[in-house]
């Protein structure tokens, strides 16, 4: 019986776990630095949603639709300027 007992402990725990992951990213934005943005638009090539434009004439990149953004990370991880960074809140 212990055993049982055991099993929903972790079950538990890792369902509280998975639940306050979720609470952290759904507070996630993006933070973007266009001062930074070098014209790369490795953010822009990796979007899976679509939120960032590049700006061919002033060599930036611009988030255009923060709505749609999922902040998945992907345009923080391929930024190489270090433009864009997810931070909790808005």
């Amino acid at each position: 019986m212990s055993g049982a007992v055991s099993e929903e402990r972790t079950f538990w725990s890792a369902l509280a776990e998975h639940w306050r992951i979720a609470r952290t990213l759904r507070s996630l934005t993006i933070h973007f630095y266009p001062e930074r943005c070098k014209g790369v638009w490795q953010c822009y090539e990796v979007c899976p949603v679509g939120c960032w434009t590049p700006d061919y004439e002033r060599r930036v990149a611009i988030f255009h639709d923060p709505e749609r953004c999922i902040a998945c990370g992907a345009c923080v991880l391929q930024c190489p300027e270090g433009a864009i960074e997810l931070k909790p809140g808005g």
